[in-house]
């Protein structure tokens, strides 16, 4: 028995020696903070993402709480996902999903940049118009950097949507300057050569797309410009030029 007791008792002290090292090693100045590795940011600077992560060099790594971390970066609204993790001994390791600019919407006097999903990235009092497409004719419930763009004609803000998909789906997207839904059920789409292409309620988005890419590429190719392109009556299209048009 006293052999046992005796191993117990080397045993338990064998133990504190081992955690009262580690708890030293970890909180010796070998863990302190030496580097931050941020990966997937393209649009948003390190300089950003460090000071929106309160991240200080020279801090020991262990006394960050790495959830406060990711809810401070993701609080940024260009920023859509990420990941927060140690590399011992000294580095904080940053994994990033960027959200993307996707079109821009005129309100106000305000050109308020979106994503995909609709979430207000910025807003800017100009915009260059090689950027992307603009969208006017909305009218906003509210609207607040980084949330979701609520207006209160939600469903033609999604039918346009939808439109900006197909039509990064085919080759006219760079011949588009802005899509108009001000008047209800005629959505209207305006190429940056000036002419103007009606879509009624534009139903089936992708169909009406791949036939604009034809009628788009077709006139470029014959330097027509100018000109009303209406498809708002499904299986009938016509092109004809503005001093000939009659509604």
């Amino acid at each position: 028995m006293r052999k046992i007791k005796t191993g117990i008792l080397s045993l338990l002290f064998v133990l504190m020696f081992i955690f009262w090292c580690m708890y030293y090693l970890l909180q010796s100045d070998l863990m302190n903070l030496k580097n931050i590795v941020l990966e997937g940011n393209s649009n948003v600077t390190e300089d950003e993402i460090v000071n929106i992560s309160n991240l200080v060099i020279n801090r020991n790594i262990f006394k960050y709480n790495l959830k406060e971390i990711k809810q401070n970066i993701i609080s940024h609204p260009y920023i859509k996902e990420v990941k927060v993790y140690r590399k011992l001994p000294d580095t904080v390791m940053i994994q990033m999903k960027e959200r993307e600019e996707y079109a821009i919407i005129l309100y106000m006097g305000s050109y308020i940049y979106i994503d995909r999903e609709s979430t207000v990235l910025r807003a800017s009092d100009s915009y260059m118009a090689n950027e992307n497409i603009l969208i006017t004719g909305i009218n906003f419930k509210s609207f607040k950097v980084g949330e979701k763009v609520q207006a209160t004609n939600d469903d033609d803000l999604n039918l346009v949507m939808d439109l900006l998909k197909a039509i990064n789906m085919t080759t006219v997207y760079d011949m588009i300057s802005e899509i108009n839904i001000s008047e209800k059920n005629n959505i209207r789409i305006i190429t940056f050569d000036g002419s103007e292409v009606l879509l009624g309620e534009a139903k089936k988005p992708a169909y009406l797309m791949v036939a604009l890419d034809e009628i788009l590429i077709n006139l470029y190719t014959k330097n027509i410009k100018n000109v009303i392109i209406d498809m708002r009556y499904e299986g009938y299209i016509s092109v004809k030029g503005r001093d000939t048009w009659e509604d």
